[in-house]
């Protein structure tokens, strides 16, 4: 039991108040988490032919490592249902692979539109350098805030909690931006194109939108001080953002078929790149 009290509600241990509302919120939320994750396991395997490629592996890794043990995690800590350490451990390690595993999804699909490899190189890198250096501290912060709660690692936790989401905040916002602004330019450039393609560059920006308004709602209650409400949501909204990967990756299928004078498939064309 974790004797000591963390300047956020719900860093360190359960959720500690007696509202039926908010316990019924954390359970619904999670539980729909976790069958949004069953559900993409399953989608993912029936949609890829081939098995391999970084945006098949992006998608599966964040749905199955991510998703799932961070639901898991939440689950047992807000709730009380195992020793803290191992909600701890589920919950931030599924939450390292679902975020970078989220950024790598957009990025496995960029090349698509973008095709400037100094910009693709800089991204990925800019992916791998965030990774490294937000989620150790992170880590370190978790574990301190429930082993070490009577030193300042509480209020490192509050600090940098607020910190590392406003990075991938913007590192998603600068890779959705990238593929947004290259849609726009091709959009542009082709104005005389069919219907059917047009209609899909508007849908994959429509995407792209839900995606980034999903992020500003997380970044607006983790500055209101909403941790537990933050943390439930960014585990949902996660699931939302990879189902509408699968939309994307329809998307993206046709619109490379339309592209492709050579009658390969987009799809694969997609499911092959690493």
């Amino acid at each position: 039991m974790v004797s000591c009290e963390a300047p956020v509600d719900g860093i360190v241990g359960a959720y500690t108040g007696n509202s039926f509302a908010v316990q019924a919120s954390i359970a619904s939320l999670l539980a729909c988490a976790l069958y949004n994750a069953l559900e993409l396991i399953i989608l993912i395997f029936s949609i890829f032919n081939i098995y391999r490629g970084l945006y098949f592996w992006s998608l599966l890794i964040s749905t199955s490592l991510g998703v799932i043990p961070d639901a898991l995690g939440l689950i047992l800590k807000y709730f009380e249902l195992a020793p803290i350490w191992i909600p701890v451990t589920l919950s931030t390690a599924g939450w390292a692979i679902m975020v970078t595993g989220q950024s790598l999804v957009l990025y496995s699909r960029l090349h698509l539109v973008m095709f400037n490899r100094t910009v693709l190189h800089c991204v990925l890198g800019m992916i791998i350098f965030n990774a490294i250096a937000m989620q150790i501290p992170q880590i370190i912060a978790s574990y301190g805030a429930v082993y070490a709660c009577h030193t300042k690692f509480s209020v490192f936790f509050n600090v940098w909690e607020k910190v590392q989401l406003t990075v991938f905040f913007v590192q998603e916002i600068i890779i959705s931006g990238c593929f947004i602004v290259q849609t726009i330019r091709l959009l542009s450039t082709y104005p005389n194109r069919s219907k059917r393609r047009t209609d899909i560059m508007y849908q994959l920006l429509a995407i792209n939108a839900a995606i980034v308004l999903m992020d500003i709602a997380l970044l607006v209650l983790e500055y209101m001080g909403l941790f537990i409400t933050q943390t439930v949501l960014k585990c949902f909204f996660y699931t939302v953002k990879l189902k509408l990967e699968i939309a994307v990756l329809s998307r993206l299928a046709s619109f490379v078929k339309s592209q492709s004078d050579q009658g390969s498939s987009g799809l694969s064309q997609l499911q092959q790149h690493s």
